[in-house]
């Protein structure tokens, strides 16, 4: 849905999209990859953590919006918040798998080992390696996916747009941005203001 809306606010509405963004870049690329370099698996624990620090900084904005920017602002906000919630539950996810793992370690010790065939008789943690990656999996699909709607919705944010179902979750007011149309609606729409402008002039 297409709104009217001032210059300032669309540049408003780009921040949470780009804040977003620069956090998927800088902890599940740069420190993933520093991390992997290190070479401690579980440190990688750092890398969700820091991500749903900047996640709860989205939600802690987003309610400062809801008060003090315009309806289209906030909904921008929230609507970030939301991708983040995405994330968050991925984390949730992998997290979990991860416990899971841990507790049937704990329960049977071994169970998840192989013997490396090394001199010293050291064993291969399968269980171990085989959790890690599917739980990055599960990161990594929600990370690749989240982050693609959020470029599309900085371009949108430009042209004054977002998804009216935002509505659910940023209720609009008497204050609201006007809604100019979507698609065909929107070049009725424009077409009819124009008419009603002609014949107030004349």
């Amino acid at each position: 849905m297409h709104y009217q809306v001032s210059a300032q606010e669309t540049h408003a509405a780009k921040t949470p999209h780009h804040i977003f963004n620069i956090n998927i870049i800088l902890t599940h690329l740069f420190v993933s990859m520093i991390v992997l370099e290190i070479g401690n698996t579980f440190a990688l624990l750092l890398v969700p953590l820091l991500s749903s620090l900047v996640i709860a900084y989205l939600y802690h904005r987003k309610q400062q919006a809801q008060q003090a920017d315009s309806w289209f602002v906030a909904a921008h906000w929230t609507l970030a918040w939301r991708r983040g919630r995405i994330l968050l539950f991925s984390y949730a996810l992998a997290l979990l798998m991860v416990l899971l793992y841990l507790l049937f370690d704990a329960l049977f010790p071994g169970g998840f080992s192989m013997n490396n065939f090394s001199t010293d008789g050291q064993q291969t943690k399968l269980g171990e390696i085989i959790t890690i990656r599917f739980a990055a999996v599960v990161i990594f699909v929600a990370v690749l996916v989240t982050f693609m709607q959020t470029g599309i919705s900085v371009y949108e944010a430009g042209k004054g747009i977002i998804d009216a179902k935002i509505v659910r979750f940023a209720p609009r007011n008497a204050n609201a941005n006007v809604e100019l149309g979507q698609g065909d609606n929107e070049a009725k729409t424009a077409a009819s203001t124009t008419v009603s402008k002609d014949s107030e002039s004349s």
